[in-house]
Protein backbone atom coordinates (compact mmCIF):
# COMPACT_ATOMS: atom_id res chain seq x y z
CA UNK A 1 0.00 0.00 0.00
CA UNK A 2 1.56 3.79 -0.57
CA UNK A 3 2.38 5.62 2.05
CA UNK A 4 1.06 9.37 2.34
CA UNK A 5 3.05 12.37 3.25
CA UNK A 6 1.90 16.05 3.64
CA UNK A 7 3.92 18.64 3.79
CA UNK A 8 3.67 22.33 4.46
CA UNK A 9 1.85 21.16 7.61
CA UNK A 10 1.68 25.29 9.99
CA UNK A 11 -1.28 24.98 11.78
CA UNK A 12 -2.50 22.31 15.14
CA UNK A 13 -5.55 21.87 12.92
CA UNK A 14 -3.84 20.73 9.72
CA UNK A 15 -2.04 17.81 12.21
CA UNK A 16 -5.30 16.70 13.99
CA UNK A 17 -7.00 16.63 10.21
CA UNK A 18 -4.07 14.75 8.69
CA UNK A 19 -3.71 12.01 11.19
CA UNK A 20 -7.63 11.19 11.38
CA UNK A 21 -7.05 11.06 7.71
CA UNK A 22 -4.37 8.16 8.55
CA UNK A 23 -1.57 9.86 6.86
CA UNK A 24 1.78 8.37 7.72
CA UNK A 25 3.85 11.48 7.77
CA UNK A 26 3.90 15.40 7.69
CA UNK A 27 6.57 17.59 6.90
CA UNK A 28 7.60 20.52 8.41
CA UNK A 29 8.81 23.05 6.36
CA UNK A 30 12.21 25.33 7.16
CA UNK A 31 12.79 26.27 4.20
CA UNK A 32 12.33 29.25 2.27
CA UNK A 33 8.57 29.31 1.66
CA UNK A 34 5.23 30.15 2.44
CA UNK A 35 5.00 27.55 5.09
CA UNK A 36 8.19 28.44 6.67
CA UNK A 37 8.08 27.54 10.01
CA UNK A 38 10.50 29.13 12.59
CA UNK A 39 12.06 26.38 14.95
CA UNK A 40 9.83 27.30 18.18
CA UNK A 41 6.40 27.40 15.63
CA UNK A 42 7.18 23.71 14.23
CA UNK A 43 8.37 22.58 17.78
CA UNK A 44 5.13 23.67 19.22
CA UNK A 45 3.47 21.87 16.57
CA UNK A 46 5.62 18.53 16.35
CA UNK A 47 4.57 18.10 19.82
CA UNK A 48 0.71 17.30 18.98
CA UNK A 49 1.97 14.89 16.22
CA UNK A 50 1.01 11.14 17.68
CA UNK A 51 4.58 9.11 17.98
CA UNK A 52 3.22 6.51 15.33
CA UNK A 53 3.19 9.31 12.72
CA UNK A 54 6.83 10.27 11.12
CA UNK A 55 7.75 13.53 11.31
CA UNK A 56 10.04 15.30 8.53
CA UNK A 57 12.37 18.08 8.86
CA UNK A 58 11.84 19.76 5.02
CA UNK A 59 15.23 21.73 4.21
CA UNK A 60 16.99 23.43 1.13
CA UNK A 61 20.34 24.83 1.01
CA UNK A 62 20.38 25.07 4.85
CA UNK A 63 22.93 26.43 7.45
CA UNK A 64 24.40 23.52 9.68
CA UNK A 65 22.92 25.61 12.39
CA UNK A 66 19.71 25.73 11.62
CA UNK A 67 19.45 22.12 11.14
CA UNK A 68 20.88 21.41 14.21
CA UNK A 69 19.07 23.83 16.43
CA UNK A 70 16.03 21.97 14.53
CA UNK A 71 17.20 18.72 15.72
CA UNK A 72 17.75 20.10 19.47
CA UNK A 73 14.27 21.66 19.59
CA UNK A 74 12.19 18.97 17.58
CA UNK A 75 11.21 15.82 17.38
CA UNK A 76 12.33 14.87 14.25
CA UNK A 77 12.50 11.58 13.06
CA UNK A 78 13.61 12.30 9.59
CA UNK A 79 15.37 15.38 7.38
CA UNK A 80 14.22 15.76 4.18
CA UNK A 81 17.12 18.06 1.53
CA UNK A 82 15.47 19.80 -1.43
CA UNK A 83 18.29 22.25 -2.61
CA UNK A 84 21.42 21.01 -4.08
CA UNK A 85 23.24 19.61 -1.14
CA UNK A 86 25.63 17.49 -1.29
CA UNK A 87 24.55 13.95 -0.03
CA UNK A 88 27.54 13.47 2.50
CA UNK A 89 26.52 16.72 4.15
CA UNK A 90 22.57 15.37 4.21
CA UNK A 91 24.28 12.50 5.96
CA UNK A 92 26.30 14.75 8.27
CA UNK A 93 23.41 15.09 11.21
CA UNK A 94 22.80 11.55 12.19
CA UNK A 95 19.64 11.02 11.32
CA UNK A 96 17.79 9.35 8.03
CA UNK A 97 17.25 11.26 5.12
CA UNK A 98 15.18 12.28 2.23
CA UNK A 99 16.78 13.44 -0.80
CA UNK A 100 16.36 14.30 -4.14
CA UNK A 101 16.24 12.11 -6.98
CA UNK A 102 18.49 12.65 -9.57
CA UNK A 103 19.94 11.62 -13.62
CA UNK A 104 22.29 9.97 -12.98
CA UNK A 105 21.24 8.30 -10.23
CA UNK A 106 23.42 8.13 -6.79
CA UNK A 107 24.86 4.45 -6.37
CA UNK A 108 23.94 2.84 -3.26
CA UNK A 109 27.25 3.42 -1.70
CA UNK A 110 26.25 7.68 -2.11
CA UNK A 111 22.91 7.32 -0.73
CA UNK A 112 24.43 5.19 2.13
CA UNK A 113 26.79 8.05 2.90
CA UNK A 114 23.99 10.00 2.81
CA UNK A 115 22.02 8.28 5.16
CA UNK A 116 19.45 8.44 2.55
CA UNK A 117 16.29 5.73 3.35
CA UNK A 118 14.47 7.37 0.42
CA UNK A 119 14.24 9.92 -3.07
CA UNK A 120 11.79 12.00 -3.64
CA UNK A 121 10.76 12.87 -6.85
CA UNK A 122 9.38 16.57 -7.32
CA UNK A 123 8.85 19.57 -9.59
CA UNK A 124 10.57 22.51 -9.58
CA UNK A 125 8.98 25.60 -11.27
CA UNK A 126 10.82 29.06 -11.72
CA UNK A 127 13.40 28.32 -9.33
CA UNK A 128 10.90 27.39 -6.63
CA UNK A 129 11.50 24.16 -5.01
CA UNK A 130 8.25 21.84 -4.48
CA UNK A 131 4.92 23.32 -3.55
CA UNK A 132 4.12 25.02 -6.52
CA UNK A 133 1.46 23.17 -7.96
CA UNK A 134 3.12 22.23 -10.90
CA UNK A 135 2.56 18.43 -11.83
CA UNK A 136 5.97 16.15 -12.36
CA UNK A 137 6.62 14.70 -16.07
CA UNK A 138 5.68 11.00 -15.77
CA UNK A 139 7.97 9.48 -17.78
CA UNK A 140 10.73 11.39 -16.24
CA UNK A 141 9.25 9.95 -12.85
CA UNK A 142 9.19 6.44 -14.20
CA UNK A 143 12.84 6.75 -15.45
CA UNK A 144 13.59 7.64 -11.87
CA UNK A 145 12.08 5.04 -10.48
CA UNK A 146 13.88 2.57 -12.68
CA UNK A 147 17.04 4.05 -11.56
CA UNK A 148 15.93 4.15 -7.90
CA UNK A 149 17.78 1.85 -5.53
CA UNK A 150 16.06 2.88 -2.02
CA UNK A 151 12.19 3.83 -1.79
CA UNK A 152 10.81 6.14 -3.73
CA UNK A 153 8.71 9.35 -3.45
CA UNK A 154 6.80 10.80 -5.48
CA UNK A 155 5.41 14.59 -5.56
CA UNK A 156 4.25 17.48 -7.74
CA UNK A 157 1.14 18.78 -8.49
CA UNK A 158 -0.81 15.60 -6.95
CA UNK A 159 -4.11 16.03 -5.79
CA UNK A 160 -7.23 13.40 -5.08
CA UNK A 161 -8.14 13.38 -8.08
CA UNK A 162 -4.82 12.71 -9.82
CA UNK A 163 -2.29 10.50 -7.48
CA UNK A 164 -4.09 7.19 -8.98
CA UNK A 165 -3.28 7.55 -12.09
CA UNK A 166 -0.03 9.06 -10.95
CA UNK A 167 0.81 5.73 -8.68
CA UNK A 168 0.01 3.63 -11.62
CA UNK A 169 2.08 4.85 -13.85
CA UNK A 170 5.05 5.28 -11.58
CA UNK A 171 4.53 2.63 -8.94
CA UNK A 172 6.47 5.19 -6.11
CA UNK A 173 6.35 3.70 -2.76
CA UNK A 174 4.97 6.65 -1.37
CA UNK A 175 3.46 10.33 -2.45
CA UNK A 176 3.92 13.27 -0.88
CA UNK A 177 1.39 16.38 -1.12
CA UNK A 178 1.64 20.00 -0.12
CA UNK A 179 -0.77 22.51 -2.34
CA UNK A 180 -2.67 19.64 -3.66
CA UNK A 181 -5.09 19.32 -0.26
CA UNK A 182 -5.36 23.08 0.40
CA UNK A 183 -7.92 25.83 0.15
CA UNK A 184 -7.25 28.95 0.23
CA UNK A 185 -3.44 28.47 1.46
CA UNK A 186 -4.56 26.77 4.56
CA UNK A 187 -5.03 22.47 4.63
CA UNK A 188 -8.35 21.10 4.04
CA UNK A 189 -9.53 18.32 5.49
CA UNK A 190 -12.19 17.09 3.42
CA UNK A 191 -9.07 17.49 0.71
CA UNK A 192 -6.96 15.44 2.92
CA UNK A 193 -9.01 12.74 3.35
CA UNK A 194 -10.12 12.23 0.25
CA UNK A 195 -6.36 11.99 -0.93
CA UNK A 196 -5.49 9.59 1.14
CA UNK A 197 -8.13 7.27 0.46
CA UNK A 198 -7.30 7.30 -3.52
CA UNK A 199 -3.73 6.90 -2.69
CA UNK A 200 -4.37 3.85 -0.21
CA UNK A 201 -7.06 2.27 -2.53
CA UNK A 202 -4.31 3.11 -5.85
Amino acid sequence: MTRVKVCGVAYPEDIDACVLAGVDALGFIFADSPRRLSVSTASALIARVPPFVTTVGVFADPPSDLVRSALDRCRLDVLQFSGDEPLEYCGSFGKPTIVLAREPAATPGQLRGGMAIAVLADSRCDGRRGGTGISFDPRAAARLRAASSTFFILAGGLTADTVAAAIAAVHPDAVDVRSGVERDGRKDAAQVRRFVSAAKQA
